[in-house]
């Protein structure tokens, strides 16, 4: 049996172990592998405005947008419009994007796999609009990043050229996510979201 200075030691090492693996576990869940020219930019329609505004700034006037999401959890007799997607679309315009260059994908209210329903719209509708197979970019906030260019993957198909942007929030730090309540709901959420979907990929 290891003396008790041994279990002090033991418990320093386990301490600094576990200190190292959170420090670690926002950069695995924040992927970022973006495409260098993306025909099309593919956004998840929760993102924040000043998210959304950066992203946009960031691209040429005849660059295609991609706006995705499922119904707006509230406010519907108050909105327009009635999904994230929609809602989405109506920002772009507000910050200068014309109409042509947006395309509303609204994905159907389900109970769960909501990131999976609206990629799955996407790829209906990129085919539908003979699109499907251009480069892509994905962009989402933060620790969301893996999880979804998974699911979208999946969806689109590996042929699909596809790569994925996480983007920083501006209400939290989420590189010290482990110092503010809401970044730490956020990384955790999204850890246990992508074990989950590690453990049932075969639905996908």
């Amino acid at each position: 049996m290891p003396t008790v200075w041994g279990f002090l030691l033991i418990f320093l090492l386990l301490g600094l172990l576990g200190s190292g693996l959170l420090r670690q576990l926002y950069p695995f869940l924040a992927q970022n592998r973006p495409l260098p020219q993306p025909e099309l930019v593919i956004i998840e329609g929760w993102l924040g405005d000043e998210e959304l505004a950066a992203v946009f700034n960031s691209f040429e006037s005849e660059t295609r947008f991609v706006t995705t999401g499922g119904p707006v959890a509230f406010g519907h007799s108050l909105l327009k419009e009635k999904t994230y997607a929609e809602v989405t679309a109506a920002r772009l315009r507000l910050l200068g994007a014309s109409p042509q260059s947006i395309l509303e994908v609204p994905a159907e209210d389900v109970a769960c796999d909501r990131t999976y329903a609206s990629a799955l719209a996407v790829r209906r509708a990129l085919e539908e609009q003979g699109l499907l197979g251009r480069p892509a970019n994905l962009y989402t906030l933060g620790a969301h990043s893996r999880r979804s260019f998974f699911l979208y993957r999946r969806a689109l198909g590996r042929d699909v050229p596809l790569g994925v942007v996480s983007l920083d929030s501006e209400e939290y730090d989420l590189r010290h996510w482990f110092r503010n309540s809401l970044a730490f709901r956020h990384v955790m959420s999204e850890w246990i979201a992508w074990l989950y979907i590690q453990c049932t990929f075969w639905k996908y």
